[in-house]
């Protein structure tokens, strides 16, 4: 046994011992013990100046019922620190830590990597940039790079915390939660996994990447395979095509319902742009169908403005079907339709609209000219160039003739009519059935019937805005201001 070099410790060899001057070389294997841990090593160079002693070969640290083992190391008396370093592992109950280097505080029984990090830890494997194992707990705090991973899972963050006694892994910055057989993807501010239920129990500032969309909230739940979303709920289609957002929502496997006066941005690949507002929604995949259901008094702004008590919108490839019940009605800056049942299927080549009871169509051609047909069922064919327009039961038009030196006012009853419109203007008018027309000259045109339909309208309107909500812009009436013919 020597002192005077480490008198605060002792310190135990076998073996010789050499004097160099102000150095003692020991040759052998030698152990420093304090009171509560225990340094060996296979030979030892202890120095005054400044007091430490530097390890050689073989070197093992006995802390708290673990090992730590490397080829070197230091022992600082004064700072009571320790270094092991060289292959360095940290052997424990639970698994095996790896670093270059880790130093131990005898003060504060932290162990800290002074070189990047991997090991295993309850069945987890780890790596990072440091790591810091805390003392009587066991627990560790992964920081710069980190990740874990188990069997189904893999996690990675700035900061980890493997919490082994509560069996949490705590993520904080830039976290990420990677599920490999079920492909989905969760990142937040913070993320905390229940290891034994194997579900989150707390996350925070989150998004989820699917194979089908990408999901924020400000809060998410999962429990198995579904998820239950609060707060600034954002979900949005992998293709960008569809978002949604609400106050909260729960994904199940195949459906979501979201609530909260949600707004989802429908948009095709020609840029065409539809926003449906309404209290809720609902969507169902299967197979390769998607169904989009919003109720109750659902608002439509975009490059369709509207309203209906409630809609249904069907995604298939790139044909998009959609469904408006009850009180309904859309418009853009030259067409309007209302019924109590509205249709329009949408592909790459065409658009067909089905207005259906109680149908009404108006057109604005460019000359500020108001063509109305009122039926029992109304359809609009259209493509980019030209339209095709048919009315059914209890027909009812008045549609201007636009050509020079014969511009007037058609107005038809019969049975069925049928109609071309092509550049705004209509032509080449037919009808089925026993029809009555007359024609009025414009400068004679009864205009009655504008305000008629101008009133009809305005009852529509009514109904868009009963919600009341600021972020839903009210529509101005389709003929306001319209309907005054030109010479």
């Amino acid at each position: 046994m020597a002192a005077g070099l480490l008198s605060a410790q002792e310190i135990h060899w076998k073996g010789r011992e050499l004097q160099a001057g102000i150095h003692k070389v020991i040759d052998g294997e030698i152990s420093i013990r304090t009171a509560e841990d225990t340094i060996s090593a296979s030979r030892a160079i202890l120095i005054n100046q400044p007091k430490r002693a530097v390890l050689q070969g073989n070197v093992v640290l006995k802390k708290d019922g673990s090992l730590v083992t490397g080829d070197s190391g230091v022992y600082y008396p004064l700072t009571k620190q320790a270094r092991v370093a060289g292959r360095a592992v940290i052997r424990t109950k639970d698994g095996d830590i790896y670093s270059e280097s880790f130093l131990y505080n005898m003060q504060d029984r932290r162990l800290v990597s002074e070189a990047p990090v991997h090991g295993t830890a309850k069945g987890l494997r780890f790596q990072a940039r440091e790591g810091l194992i805390y003392p009587n707990s066991g627990n560790i705090r992964l920081s710069g790079q980190a990740s874990w991973e188990n069997d189904s899972v893999k996690g990675m963050a700035d900061t980890i915390l493997l919490d082994k006694a509560s069996q949490l892994v705590k993520m904080s910055r830039n976290a990420r939660i990677i599920y490999k057989k079920k492909t989905d993807e969760i990142s937040g501010r913070y993320i905390e996994l229940d290891l034994k239920e194997n579900k989150i129990s707390r996350i925070e500032g989150s998004e989820i990447r699917r194979q089908d969309m990408r999901i924020r909230a400000s809060d998410i739940r999962r429990k198995g395979d579904d998820y239950d979303l609060r707060g600034n709920v954002k979900l949005t289609s992998v293709d960008s095509m569809i978002r949604s957002e609400g106050d909260q929502a729960r994904i199940l496997k195949d459906n979501m319902s979201m609530t909260g006066n949600t707004s989802t941005n429908i948009r095709d690949k020609s840029g065409s742009n539809i926003i449906i507002h309404s209290p809720a929604l609902h969507s169902v995949k299967k197979g390769g169908m998607e169904q989009y259901h919003f109720y109750t008094h659902s608002h439509i702004r975009g490059d369709y403005n509207g309203y209906a008590d409630s809609l249904k919108m069907e995604k298939s490839g790139k044909l998009t079907r959609i469904f408006l019940y009850r009180n309904c009605h859309l418009q853009n800056d030259s067409l309007y339709l209302e019924g109590d049942t509205l249709e329009i299927l949408q592909d790459s080549a065409m658009e067909v609209i089905h207005a259906k009871r109680n149908a009404l169509m108006v057109m604005l051609p460019k000359t500020g000219r108001v063509n109305v047909i009122s039926a029992a069922s109304i359809s609009l064919v259209k493509s980019d160039s030209l339209s095709e327009m048919t009315a059914i039961n209890e027909t009812e038009s008045f549609l201007w003739n636009e050509e020079k030196g014969n511009v007037g006012i058609n107005h038809t009853t019969a049975p069925f009519q049928k109609a071309r419109i092509k550049g705004r203007k209509v032509s080449k008018v037919t009808t089925r059935g026993a029809s009555k027309s007359d024609f009025q000259p414009a400068k004679k045109a009864d205009l009655n019937y504008i305000q008629t339909t101008r009133n009809r309208i305005s009852l529509r309107y009514k109904k868009d805005s009963l919600a009341g909500r600021a972020d839903i812009p009210p529509l101005k009436n389709f003929l306001s201001g319209g309907g005054k013919p030109k010479s």
